[in-house]
């Protein structure tokens, strides 16, 4: 692999990377598209994208015809500088924009690495389910992760447990204290009696304790007392966030994905959010 050539990138027309078609390859990283794109809009041979792009010619030509793969953030950087993709298309490839002015709202929730908005709750379950089933290291704030962790069919549990696994994940899991003021406030929003929210909250923990001492997952879990905002499930480098709100809320239907693409302003914001709860929280598992 060499380095793309200086001053001989791969001219396609500013329109066409409004194409609906394109902003999907490069939100779902599809590389082959995305050369093939520069092919039937630049009008580049694979030769010419050889050289913007510093890959060798054999290279893009798995890539297109769908043999080969791209997942390393320094390849679609080369692809990106070959084909001198504007910076609006290098925020849906997750790359960060080579000048940081003028984005709005617009570009954020459009951006898959900085804050990439999941259509529907099933959309990013399944990247979690995906990204669990590997990860090591996991940070869960729910408010009591019935649906999380607790329950034999919840969304974590699966992945975290599987039998293929080769190693014992961590989990620090941070659950909403049953004595919390903010539990009748809660409650209401789910339509539920607090008596019976706060059991709810205790069977959680009981069910916890039974996962921990099954040894297949390093279980830690703590109380906090403060009034859930964010729902945050971290696994290894790869965050999701979502509003603890009324069901009805639309707000509540949007899930972000987070990393650390540079500024990575919001993720380090998230950060800090885990690691403030965890030094307030006690633990009882």
């Amino acid at each position: 692999m060499s380095e793309p050539g200086s001053g001989d990138g791969v001219g396609i027309p500013s329109w066409a990377w409004e194409r609906d078609e394109i902003r999907e390859a490069l939100r779902a990283r599809d590389a082959g598209a995305i050369l093939r794109f520069a092919q039937q809009y630049g009008g580049a041979s694979q030769s010419r994208i050889a050289a913007a792009t510093g890959l060798l010619q054999g290279r893009v030509n798995e890539i297109v015809r769908g043999r080969r793969s791209v997942v390393r953030l320094d390849v679609f950087e080369r692809i990106a500088q070959g084909l001198r993709m504007p910076d609006h298309a290098r925020l849906l490839l997750g790359l960060a924009p080579q000048r940081f002015s003028g984005y709005g709202t617009r570009d954020l929730t459009d951006h898959p690495r900085v804050a990439a908005v999941a259509l529907t709750k099933s959309e990013a379950a399944a990247e979690i389910r995906e990204a669990a089933a590997g990860a090591e290291s996991v940070d869960v704030v729910g408010v009591r992760a019935l649906g999380l962790v607790a329950l034999g069919d919840s969304l974590l549990r699966g992945p975290l447990t599987g039998k293929g696994r080769a190693d014992v994940p961590r989990l620090r899991l941070l659950l909403l204290h049953p004595e919390s003021p903010a539990v009748a406030r809660i409650a209401e929003e789910v339509g539920e009696t607090p008596r019976f929210f706060v059991s709810s909250l205790r069977f959680a923990e009981d069910m916890l304790a039974v996962l921990a001492e099954e040894g297949t997952i390093r279980l830690e879990v703590y109380r906090y007392r403060t009034t859930p905002v964010w729902r945050l499930v971290r696994l290894d480098g790869l965050t999701w966030v979502s509003v603890i709100g009324r069901p009805g809320d639309a707000r509540g239907s949007m899930v972000y994905r987070l990393s650390a693409t540079p500024p990575g302003s919001v993720l380090y914001g998230f950060d800090r959010f885990f690691e403030a709860m965890l030094g307030e929280a006690e633990r009882v598992i």
